[in-house]
């Protein structure tokens, strides 16, 4: 099974967080693609995350009855960087008219 990816909704025990993971899923009778919400325990060894954080939960062996998932943190994406508002690589009026004197 592939990792997912939800919110902290819950960190009530000791090493445990509730998360919430939310997919679309085909409506059986309209098509129409419908969010659904599943809620997982699951382990946290270090009680790193708070309610709000966003995890991954990655398939482990039974820790519990309940928890079968590690919560990691999410791995950090490379940001681009972002150009000036306006600024799309052309030139100002103002500034054509010093380029063609």
């Amino acid at each position: 099974m592939r990792s997912m990816q939800g919110r902290v909704v819950a960190s009530s025990g000791d090493k445990t967080v509730a998360v919430e993971v939310t997919r679309l899923a085909p409506h059986p009778k309209y098509k129409r693609r419908v969010r659904k919400k599943k809620k997982f325990q699951a382990h946290d060894p270090d009680n790193q995350f708070q309610i709000g954080d966003f995890v991954q939960l990655e398939k482990s062996r039974p820790i519990s009855k309940t928890k079968t998932f590690l919560a990691v943190p999410l791995p950090v994406k490379a940001k681009k960087e972002k150009k000036e508002e306006g600024d799309l690589g052309i030139p100002l009026e103002s500034q054509q008219q010093e380029l063609r004197a």
